[in-house]
């Protein structure tokens, strides 16, 4: 499932390295499940996934992961091509979405430690990183790099605390023989929201990058004839790659025809960078619905204590003191 879905960024669903691989991967998936109901000693215990709170903290992640991939992919790209960032550069250009989130995990991991409760914590990071890439949606060539910034911190702040505690609630919440197999779910389920999250947000940047482009152009006075070559699938993947965006549009036109591109080329490139800020924006707008899904769903949590015999209850094994295992929330 996850080649298929990583695939899907340069294919179509039809392809069968796309929607093959998926089949198969679903096909496996269901076999999976068939044999662990089963065993007596199973890899991933599907009973875990009845506990309500694992559920929802399973699901959550996976949904939060759609916001941060997206954020963490075609942000650096934006940069790129937008602002003419090299790579290490681009990189440095999204340290406000990582210092938001390594602060705000941190933060959360000291709030919960102290108080025990984190239900109205995860609730207010969820609607942080709604709210934060809601204002990534409004992203032009135009828009300053500082106020970039300060969404990309506000992003990550409500993306850190998600990653701190969904790994305390459901460490929580399952016996200890469990501990294992209960905290690589949540942490397999993030990734393949993030994979999943990427091939669908990469189909939106593409429709609408292929929709805006002969649009921009047309806005910026280009001549139609110009502009539908321009808007071309394969022209249109190179030239939104890096580099020196005019020369590269004067060295792929013929030679009889670059003295007339000559002078069109600041409005080109314009156009360009308009379209593929829209349409990266426009990819923002699964990771806000998403974000409001998992504020739902973490709306029915139940809180649970995460210092008691919740970790001694296993069914057949002697009750221990559960203070002498659970892990520190820091």
């Amino acid at each position: 499932m996850l080649v298929g879905f990583t695939n899907k960024q340069s294919a179509d669903w039809t392809d069968p390295w796309v929607g093959g691989a998926i089949a198969i991967g679903l096909l496996f998936a269901a076999l999976f499940i068939f044999v662990e109901a089963r065993a007596k000693e199973p890899i991933v215990p599907l009973d875990i996934f009845r506990n309500r709170t694992v559920a929802i903290s399973v699901a959550s992640m996976f949904l939060v992961a759609f916001g941060f991939f997206a954020t963490v992919v075609f942000l650096p790209r934006w940069f790129q091509v937008v602002q003419g960032s090299s790579a290490t550069e681009s990189g440095y250009q999204i340290l406000p979405l990582l210092a938001g989130l390594i602060l705000s995990a941190t933060a959360a991991g000291q709030i919960v430690a102290r108080t025990g409760r984190y239900k109205i914590l995860m609730l207010a990071s969820l609607l942080s990183l709604a709210l934060g890439l809601y204002l990534l949606t409004n992203l032009r060539a135009e828009t300053d790099v500082p106020v970039i910034w300060l969404w990309m911190l506000l992003a990550g702040m409500g993306i850190g605390p998600s990653f701190a505690v969904f790994t305390l609630i459901v460490q929580a919440s399952v016996p200890f023989r469990q501990l294992g197999a209960a905290t690589s779910s949540l942490t397999f389920f993030q990734q393949v929201g993030g994979t999943i999250g990427l091939a669908i947000a990469g189909t939106i940047f593409g429709t609408t990058l292929q929709e805006e482009l002969p649009r921009q152009l047309t806005a910026a006075g280009v001549p139609p004839e110009v502009s539908g070559q321009l808007a071309g699938g394969n022209v249109l993947r190179d030239l939104t790659g890096v580099g020196d965006l005019g020369a590269t549009i004067l060295a792929s036109a013929p030679p009889e025809a670059q003295e007339f591109l000559r002078p069109l080329i600041p409005a080109i490139v314009g156009a360009i960078h308009q379209a593929l800020s829209l349409a990266t924006a426009a990819a923002f707008w699964l990771g806000i619905a998403a974000a409001l899904i998992a504020a739902v769903l973490v709306a029915f949590l139940r809180e649970v204590p995460f210092r008691n015999a919740a970790w001694a209850g296993a069914p057949g094994e002697p009750t221990t003191d559960a203070s002498e295992f659970a892990p520190s929330p820091v």
